[in-house]
Order: structure tokens, then C-alpha cells, then sequence
């Protein structure tokens, strides 16, 4: 908490400050919430369907943490207005960080000062820090969750309370993300396979049994979420190779702020999703323990325990590196096989490796702590921690200088939330109309306007918007809907229902060719356009201030 509070600052937590999520992929996790929680329930749970209009979307594709979006939904009537609580699950998952990283710490020492001193690793991870523009990527606690259940010492009477808390974790993690889901499965299946094929705690039956149970839960809960909204087929994209992850990403802080270590070439521009930079303290602790690893090797009982860890690291490496293996600038290897088809739908490979991260990071702290003495141990933890923090200074006084402006930490050198909609106009008309129509919106040309603005405006009033974006998206109803507007613009199809945003090459054929009478209107710089006859109503009931609005404004 402290970390969070000294380095990001509580104003984030605040749920009424929404200025700072107004900007980057912030603001699409923002807008699925913004609209999700005004519609009402449909089936499965986490459809969305005014948000990227007429087509829809669901409240896991624009990444809106479908488990306060649960949450929450039901007291929506109670909530401001604007209400956000993208920063409350970031400040709960640093809390957890620092709660299962101390779990972790008090299985290999007893000792306050070394569980203290551990536990600040994990939690001043760079590879947690260097995740915030994403804030359900941020839940790594779950991921050391996975790790501790795997290390914690289990006995033949402890399976299904072993099993209950599976469950616990695996439904948490469904409902935040399923890059972090996948991971956390492939804790599961390293867990039963030294479960039950090298401690025989459990039998074959029982084994497949709970597995099987607990990916038919994901399947259920995903479903729910709305993550089979889309066609696997139609989610494929840019390649594995391009968010992949380079040979040197432990060691290659990639504009993170390292002291000590210059940034290194990377082979795409996309490998920045292979980040898992280690730090200075964490790499010279490291080459010690392989120091002290060498002096004693580890017990053959200890080998045996990890086994499976270590072949689903080495499993989970080898994703991450794609199919197309780096160093630095140089492509080693490149090879096309039929899995990577199927296993594309995780584009972001690169990601793959935070679980090894911080498996290594475990080790390393292990080796150090338990080949030595604990005041020689708490020293050389001292030590690797002053470094580490020496090393990443820049990127926590980077932060830390801007914690009393949220939005700062995504990119400081951007302007602020400023929303160009300033008219009263928008507010007296918005109750009267069901739809915002962007003509034409941004994926189907040249956008009309930012869609961050209209979303919001859309999203207050219940209203429809027909762009946005999205995780992932149909490109074949996305193609099929831009024809179908582009036509129905053509044959002056105007409903008495929509407020149209015209690009400026649009407004002269849209208004000769409607077959409604319109009336088109430049406000806040945009070409707006209604019928006539919604316009009249809305007209006499805010006539007064409707009129002061009229002299701000170009009517046409």
C-alpha cells in the first residue's frame, strides 16, 4: 500500500475521477463500463450491444474487468454519474501483490526482516509497473497465487481443499482477463502433474476430474463474459512474431528508466509486450544464486518437486519467443507450424514469460536465502534491493511526480482530458434521441469525429454509438456495416431517432439526399444534423435555453 500510495498516488482510487482514464487503452476499458452499466441485462451476461452500434460488443472485449462490471452493475441506480473503478482493482491488485508475495517469502524463511525484504521485490517489479496503461494485465498477484499453491506443501488429506481454492483463483481470473487465465492454468496442470504422477496424492481419475472441472468453469464464466461473442477464426490478426518475446528481454529495460543497463534493439515494434526486464539488484542476485547453486546442487527431492514448473517455464518460454526467436535486432529462427492457427488468438506471446519472471525471481531469492545464514541472507537481499532500487529510480521518480495527475502516468507529454462537447445543446437534445450516428465513424473512413467524446455523450444518455474500440472486433460485419451506411447515406435514409455527425465532405450530399426534411447544425466545430420534426420537439421544451445556445452556434 505504501509503494502504491508513494509511487501512484491514492487521487487514482478516487471513483469519481475519470479525467485520467480518458486517455490511451484506458479509455476503451472506461467506455465498455460506461455503457454496460446504463443497458440492460442481456444474454450471455457481458453483451454489449450500444457500444460499436448496430454490431456490439461485450464487456471482455474492451478489457472493462467483467468482474466489478458485475459487481457494480446492480447498484448503478446508486453510482455518480461518472463513476470508474479501473483505479480501485489497480490499487487491490498492488495489496495482493504484496499479500501472496509474502506467502510466498514465509515458505522458504521464518524470519520478518527476510519475508520484508522479499516481499519488496515482487512488489517493486518492473514488469508489474511497466503493465499500468493495461489495468487487468496489472492482476500478477494472480500469478503468484498460482506459484504459491504449487510450492505449498500439500498432504493425501488436503486435494479438495487444495481444489476449492482453484477454483477461487481460476473464477477471479476468468472474470479479469484470459492472458492471465491461461497462465494461471498452466500453474493448474504443473500442480496436479506433481500431484498426482510424483507425490500420488491424488488418483488418475480424481486428477482429470478436478482439471477438467475447473476449465469447464472458464468456459462457462468466459461464455458469461461474452468472450464467445466472436469467431476464433475472425480474431486472428497481426502475427505471433510481432509481440513476441527477444532473448534479451531480461535483461533489456526497453525505456523503462534501468541506470545501469542501456536499452538494447529489439527485432519488431511490437516486442515492447515481451517486456521482462528483471532489474540490476534482481540479475547480480541472480548470478550469485547460480554461484551458490553451483557450490551445492539442489536435493533430488527438490528437483523432483518443480519438475513440472519447470517444464511448463520452459513451455511457457518458448511461446513467448514465437515462431520467430530474437536477439536483440538479428531473427535467429523462423518457422510456420498449423498449432500456431489456433494459438494466435493470444497474438501478445511475449506475455507469456511473467510467470517465469517471477518464478526466477522466487528462485533467486530462494537459493540466497537458504544457502545462507539469515543475517548473511539479509544482507545480500539489503544489498540486491538498494541496487535494484538504485537501477529504477528514474522510472519511480518518474511516476511518483505525477501521482497527483493520473492521467500523467500513461504519457506525461499528453494533453489532459478535454471533452470538445461544451454546448448545452447537447444536453437539451440528447434525451430525445436513441442513436449517435457517425458519418462516417473511424473504421469506416475518415472519422466524422473522435469518438471518445460522442462515446461519452452516448454512453450518459443511453443512447447508441455506431464507433469505438475494441480488444477485438469483426472485421467482416465491421466491412459490411460501412457499406450498408455508406449506402444508406446515399439514399437519404434519416431516422427520427439519431443525431448525425457528418464529416464536412458528407454534409452537402446528405442534406440534398435526405428524404426526411433536416436540420443541420455546427456545434463545438462538428456538423450535426436532425430531422426536422425531432428537432421541433425538443426545440419547444428548452425554447429558453435553446435560444441563448442559438447565438453560440452556426445554424445552417
Amino acid at each position: 500500500m505504501l509503494f502504491f500510495i508513494n509511487i501512484l498516488g491514492l487521487k487514482m482510487v478516487d471513483p469519481t475521477q475519470i479525467d485520467w482514464v480518458m486517455r490511451g487503452d484506458w479509455e476503451w476499458h472506461f467506455m465498455g463500463w460506461h455503457f454496460f452499466r446504463q443497458e440492460p441485462w442481456h444474454w450471455p451476461l457481458g453483451k454489449i450491444t450500444h457500444f460499436v452500434f448496430p454490431i456490439g460488443t461485450s464487456i471482455a472485449y474492451t478489457d472493462s474487468l467483467p468482474l466489478f462490471a458485475f459487481l457494480f452493475k446492480p447498484f448503478n441506480s446508486l453510482l455518480p454519474a461518472n463513476f470508474q473503478y479501473l483505479g480501485l482493482w489497480l490499487f487491490s491488485s498492488y495489496l495482493l501483490q504484496g499479500l501472496f508475495a509474502a506467502l510466498l517469502m514465509r515458505l522458504i524463511s521464518k524470519n520478518i526482516l527476510i519475508q520484508t525484504l522479499g516481499t519488496l521485490f515482487f512488489v517493486m517489479s518492473p514488469v508489474l509497473l511497466h503493465r499500468l496503461g493495461h489495468v487487468a494485465l496489472c492482476s500478477h498477484w494472480l500469478l503468484l497465487a498460482g506459484l504459491w499453491m504449487y510450492w505449498r506443501n500439500w498432504d493425501k488429506t488436503s486435494p479438495y481443499q487444495a481444489f476449492s481454492l482453484w477454483i477461487v483463483l481460476i473464477s477471479i481470473s476468468a472474470l479479469v482477463h484470459p492472458y492471465i487465465t491461461t497462465m494461471l492454468f498452466g500453474f493448474i496442470i504443473a500442480f496436479y502433474g506433481r500431484f498426482w504422477l510424483l507425490e500420488h496424492h491424488a488418483t488418475a481419475i480424481s486428477t482429470f476430474g478436478q482439471v477438467g472441472l475447473l476449465g469447464l468453469i472458464i468456459f462457462l464464466i468466459w461464455w458469461q463474459a461474452g468472450y464467445f461473442l466472436l469467431e476464433n477464426k475472425r480474431l486472428i490478426g497481426v502475427g505471433l512474431e510481432h509481440y513476441s518475446m527477444n532473448l534479451l528481454a531480461p535483461l533489456n529495460a526497453m525505456g523503462g528508466g534501468s541506470v545501469l543497463f542501456r536499452d538494447m534493439p529489439v527485432a519488431t515494434s511490437g516486442q515492447y509486450e515481451g517486456f521482462n526486464y528483471l532489474g540490476a539488484g534482481v540479475l547480480l542476485m541472480g548470478a550469485w544464486a547460480l554461484y551458490e547453486s553451483n557450490k551445492r546442487p539442489l536435493q533430488r527431492a527438490t528437483i523432483k518437486k518443480g519438475l513440472p514448473l519447470g517444464i511448463l517455464c520452459i513451455g511457457l518460454t518458448l511461446f513467448a519467443l514465437s515462431n520467430q526467436i530474437t536477439l536483440g535486432n538479428m531473427v535467429l529462427i523462423d518457422f510456420q507450424i498449423e498449432l500456431l492457427n489456433v494459438l494466435s488468438v493470444f497474438r501478445a506471446s511475449g506475455r507469456f514469460f511473467w510467470p517465469v519472471n517471477y518464478t526466477l525471481l522466487f528462485f533467486i531469492i530462494y537459493f540466497i536465502v537458504v544457502r545462507n545464514s539469515p543475517p548473511k541472507a539479509f544482507i545480500y537481499l539489503s544489498l540486491g534491493l538498494a541496487i535494484q532500487c538504485f537501477d529504477l529510480f528514474p522510472i519511480y521518480q518518474g511516476h511518483a511526480q505525477v501521482r497527483q495527475e493520473p492521467a500523467k502516468h500513461w504519457n506525461s507529454t499528453l494533453p489532459i482530458w478535454n471533452n470538445y462537447l461544451k454546448s448545452n445543446i447537447w444536453s437539451i437534445a440528447a434525451p430525445y434521441y436513441r442513436h449517435i450516428t457517425l458519418v462516417p465513424p473511424s473504421f469506416c473512413g475518415k472519422a466524422a469525429a473522435p469518438y471518445l467524446p460522442f462515446s461519452y455523450l452516448a454512453g450518459r444518455y443511453g443512447m447508441t454509438i455506431n464507433s469505438g474500440r475494441t480488444a477485438r472486433r469483426d472485421n467482416e460485419q465491421i466491412g459490411q456495416y460501412c457499406q450498408n451506411l455508406h449506402q444508406a447515406i446515399q439514399q437519404g435514409k434519416v431516422t427520427n431517432d439519431a443525431i448525425y455527425v457528418l464529416h464536412p465532405n458528407y454534409l452537402e450530399d446528405f442534406k440534398k439526399a435526405a428524404q426526411l426534411p433536416v436540420v443541420c447544425i455546427k456545434i463545438d466545430g462538428f456538423d450535426t444534423c436532425v430531422t426536422e420534426a425531432s428537432f421541433a420537439q425538443w426545440q419547444e421544451s428548452d425554447q429558453a435555453l435553446l435560444t441563448i445556445e442559438v447565438q453560440k452556434n452556426d445554424f445552417r
